[in-house]
């Protein structure tokens, strides 16, 4: 069996070997773990800190534009024909009410088209904005109440027609006699909606 023989530039270079390991985990868990790494997540912290103080100092910058641009809109808003005049339900409902009789009056011979009735409704569902419904119900003929729907869905504050039912009204004509076009049963929402933000839909 062969003797292993160590020379001494063999010793020293092993001695050297092990001093760098054990200068290298003196480092790890003496200095690094307890010092070094430390400050370094102090240092990405501040970072980071830096970084958000960077942002809010550009949003804090454009505040005025913001602010000015906000107001253009609420001014918009203000001045917009879309939405209903009134400031609440109840008097919007009532002018829904007017505008309907109005374009009944402008727009038919009162022998050919009459308003039966129309009543407040509330329960339509929850929308961006507040929505006001009119349910109403008419007996006309058909070139009255095209005219009156046209009238109501072009003009502003902006008008929204739906749920509408025609029904055909069956009349005795006596034999001999002319048959004189029946008046048409109609129905449907009357709508518009408000300035008031109502709930988003979910």
């Amino acid at each position: 069996m062969a003797r292993l023989e160590l020379r001494p530039k063999d010793g020293r270079l092993l001695a050297v070997t092990l001093l760098l390991i054990v200068l290298l985990a003196v480092y790890l868990f003496g200095v690094h773990w307890w010092f070094v790494a430390p400050h370094l997540d102090y240092y990405s912290q501040m970072a980071d800190l830096r970084e958000q103080q960077q942002r809010y100092s550009r949003v804090i910058s454009e505040r005025p534009a913001i602010e000015r641009k906000l107001t253009e809109v609420r001014a918009y808003e203000q001045s917009n024909q879309a939405f209903l005049s009134e400031a609440d339900a109840n008097a919007a409902s009532a002018g829904l009410i007017t505008r309907l009789r109005q374009a009944q009056t402008d727009q038919s011979d009162p022998k050919r088209c009459s308003v039966i009735s129309n009543t407040p409704y509330s329960g339509g569902k929850e929308e961006l904005y507040k929505s006001v419904i009119v349910q109403a119900r008419l007996r006309c003929d058909l070139e009255s109440l095209a005219a009156i729907l046209y009238d109501l869905e072009s003009g502003k504050p902006y008008l929204f027609i739906d749920q509408l039912m025609i029904y055909k009204q069956q009349t005795y004509v006596p034999p001999g006699a002319k048959r004189v076009a029946s008046p048409l049963d109609v129905r449907f929402n009357l709508s518009g909606y408000l300035r008031e933000p109502g709930k988003p839909a979910p």
